[in-house]
């Protein structure tokens, strides 16, 4: 899973991707270069009793330090608002897997058992509320600021509005939005969670192309043009996750097993192995490598046999072990098949199912191959990979 951990809430792991520590400088330049922060700060004068100049602001080090609180300020309102539709969540026995906090916002990825569509209602309008309050919050403290402290004034007035842009975006019907899984909710009372998920996936693509076509046409904003790129793959992916939660939700890995192979002992030379098996290097194959006790440490390929190969020295003393990939989570035949196809999506390459002397290899293009085939013989929809 992307990102890093940074602790966890009501038992959700919390984490924190990059490419929102990456936007602390940026915000810092674009508030000091200057250009498109004076049309926010225009509005701010007009929608508050206070009458403020970008010169006031935009000199030394004041759009810098403006910028950190800013950053951290709206950080720590979506992390509020990701709290509230988590704290909803589990009062009603909802599992979170994580919660995200990026550059686009925040993001809750919820369990999408039977019980979940149940609540999903309370969890979007958890979500709007704790925006609406966060927005009346700074609002109510940029009304109270005195006019002669113009640096306070650009922070609450641009985490007033900032977050006011969260509660506007949030109500579009576009995964993962609010306003997506408030109107999911609605229609999972007379449809079918999948045939829900499905509808507003669509509109959502729809209202995405619309975004992009007058961003790109009539605004000629390419950055906006990109964000709405990403949110249209973004509705496609809800639409495959929940499909492929509830197809898999009663259903053991060991049934996307096609093969077991003897694990390789990890001390094994790798000329000795390679003049056993003689590996086609046409095919890329995988093979499962093992401690002394048996246990999984990795999965040597045919990839990495043949680059060895091709280095290799005449008293070349390589082990399978030194080349084996440490890319993989180890799991139980009985373990959830959405677990691991979660494992595959978010965290890992490989995925090793161990048994009594022996070991299965599972791959990305593997189980999603076998997971399509499954849906069309039970006449599902099938989902490519996201």
């Amino acid at each position: 899973m992307r990102g890093f951990r940074l602790g966890s809430v009501w038992g959700a792991p919390v984490r924190i991707d990059i490419s929102l520590l990456l936007a602390l400088p940026v915000l810092g330049w674009w508030i000091q270069r200057g250009v498109s922060v004076r049309a926010w700060i225009d509005v701010l004068t007009a929608i508050s009793p206070h009458t403020l100049a970008y010169s006031s602001i935009g000199t030394g080090v004041t759009p810098w330090l403006i910028g950190v609180t800013v950053f951290f300020g709206f950080s720590a309102s979506l992390f509020v608002h990701e709290l509230a539709r988590v704290w909803v969540a589990r009062r009603n026995g909802i599992e979170v897997r994580y919660v995200l906090l990026w550059i686009f916002g925040g993001l809750s990825q919820f369990d999408y058992e039977s019980s979940y569509f149940e609540h999903e209602t309370k969890i979007a309008l958890a979500g709007l509320l704790a925006s609406a309050l966060l927005t009346g919050f700074f609002t109510a403290v940029l009304w109270a600021l005195p006019g002669t402290t113009p640096e306070f004034v650009a922070e609450f007035g641009l985490l007033a509005m900032f977050n006011g842009v969260v509660l506007l975006v949030n109500l579009l019907p576009i995964f993962p939005f609010d306003g997506a899984l408030l109107l999911r909710s609605l229609l999972v009372r007379i449809r079918s969670p999948q045939t829900a998920t499905r509808a507003v996936s669509l509109l959502g693509q729809v209202v995405v192309i619309g975004i992009l076509f007058y961003a790109a046409v009539i605004l000629g904003n390419v950055l906006l043009g990109l964000v709405a790129v990403f949110f249209y793959f973004s509705a496609v992916s809800e639409h495959q996750l929940v499909t492929n939660q509830l197809f898999l939700a009663d259903m053991p890995v060991s049934e996307f097993v096609r093969g077991k192979e003897d694990c390789i002992p990890s001390k094994t030379p790798v000329e000795e192995f390679f003049a056993d098996e003689q590996p086609n290097f046409d095919e890329e194959d995988e093979y499962p490598v093992c401690d002394s006790d048996g246990k999984p440490v990795g999965v040597l390929t045919t990839s990495a046999i043949q680059s060895w190969k091709e280095r290799a020295r005449p008293a070349n003393t390589a082990t399978v072990g030194e080349l084996a990939s440490e890319d993989f989570v180890s799991v139980s035949p009985d373990e959830n098949a959405f677990d691991v196809y979660l494992f595959l999506r978010e965290r890992t390459k490989y995925v090793l199912v161990s048994y009594p002397g022996s070991v299965a290899v599972l791959t990305k293009p593997d189980f999603l191959t076998m997971l399509e085939t499954r849906q069309q013989i039970a006449g599902v929809r099938p989902t490519s990979w996201p």
